[in-house]
């Protein structure tokens, strides 16, 4: 496999470029944020905000997309106390959500928002997954489509001129350019995930057209007519995820209580609203491509300056593709089949960058940890605790 010679990030990600360094665009783009003059930026973002109280006729400045994490609780209390909008939140609740999530979400209402939440028929949420796995080894695909469409519905819907989300991820995890700016956040519908937001594909199976809607982006003419603004935060402001959960802890976010080893994932405070989308899919993608959600993590990590380059793929080498059987077998109760289907439909999907052949399984073939050197002094638990935001929050308190 061929990685980033900076981060731990393989080639294998869709969209990802590597430059004639070796360098990933994710880290270009990190490096390009230290020129960035963020005060003219935020500048930029005062005047869409002066922009959407004029043009605003209703209770409501603005729609943040929320889901009830570290993201969404920076984003709302950012939006509301430091540009002075009224912010409408905004939820796709998925029909196989946690408790962990419904409690979060609940905070975030009680800090001074109102929240408009939508849940499609879970009948057809269930049947939207099942494809989602089946024909895309994707779990979240079909969920994705809600989670950027709801917020625009609303917006067009009630006549609020601005959405809001949190970081591109064009630019901050390398997926593939929309070719919109990059404070827009309308061109979300070209990503990698949602590709194109085309419907065809869900149809069948008992799932009529009329079933979509919730899953459906607003056509070209629904959103020429509503003539607002989808904009991407992290443009404008030096975007932190880390540093978002530190402040979103301090005001009332529950992590989850999971051991590293069981979910695959070296923070606590992601995949706080499904163990499916979280948790399964991020080993998924080990299957998929090679790298899930330590490789994902640590690499913002390594650019943060929080771990070395060869701790992280120690990480990596460790936790990354892990997923305890028990949340394999919550899944497969939920779309309905049994774990023997489910891993013979996950192994369909195993990419060319595994070695298959083997009595005990399947290996990564060159992984990053055989290249090159990795930390082999530092405990895994000493490792976690260095990129574990709630060791800031508790010295605070």
């Amino acid at each position: 496999m061929i990685y980033c010679r900076r981060c731990v990030m393989p080639a294998t990600r869709p969209g990802l470029v590597l430059d004639s360094e070796g360098i990933c665009s994710a880290c270009r783009w990190h490096d390009q944020k230290r020129g960035i003059d963020w005060a003219a930026r935020r500048q930029e973002l005062l005047a869409i905000a002066a922009w959407a109280r004029e043009a605003v006729d209703g209770p409501w400045h603005c729609v943040v997309g929320v889901s009830g994490g570290k993201d969404s609780t920076w984003q709302a209390m950012y939006v509301r106390d430091q540009l002075g909008l009224n912010p409408l939140l905004v939820q796709f609740t998925a029909s196989d959500g946690t408790e962990l999530g419904r409690r979060n979400i609940e905070n975030l209402v009680r800090l001074g928002f109102t929240l408009v939440s939508t849940q499609p028929n879970p009948r057809i949420a269930r049947q939207l997954c099942r494809k989602s796995f089946f024909t895309y080894g994707n779990i979240v695909k079909y969920a994705e489509h809600a989670l950027f469409a709801i917020p625009f519905r609303t917006a067009i819907e009630y006549g609020i001129p601005l959405v809001f989300f949190g970081e591109n991820p064009a630019l901050e995890a390398g997926d593939r350019n929309t070719g919109t700016p990059g404070w827009d956040a309308t061109g979300i519908r070209f990503n990698n995930t949602l590709g194109g937001q085309g419907i065809d594909i869900w149809l069948g199976d008992g799932i009529e057209e009329r079933d979509l809607l919730p899953y459906m982006f607003p056509s070209n003419e629904e959103m020429t007519a509503w003539g607002g603004k989808g904009v991407f935060m992290g443009y404008y402001l030096d975007w932190a995820g880390w540093e978002n959960a530190v402040f979103a802890m301090q005001h009332g976010l529950e992590c989850i209580d999971a051991d590293p080893r069981d979910i695959g994932i070296p923070y606590r405070h992601n995949s706080l609203d499904s163990n499916h989308g979280g948790i399964v899919n991020s080993m998924l993608k080990h299957v998929k491509l090679g790298f899930g959600h330590t490789t994902e993590f640590t690499s913002y990590d390594v650019r943060d300056g929080r771990l070395t380059r060869p701790e992280a793929i120690r990480l990596v080498k460790e936790l990354d593709g892990r997923c305890h059987p028990r949340f394999v077998r919550d899944y497969c109760a939920w779309i309905g089949i049994d774990e023997a289907q489910f891993w013979e439909v996950a192994e369909r999907f195993r990419g060319a960058m595994w070695q298959k052949d083997l009595a005990d399984g399947a290996r990564l073939i060159d992984p990053l940890w055989e290249q090159e050197p990795f930390d082999q002094a530092t405990t895994l638990d000493t490792l976690l605790a260095r990129i574990d935001p709630r060791r800031r929050f508790e010295r605070a308190a």
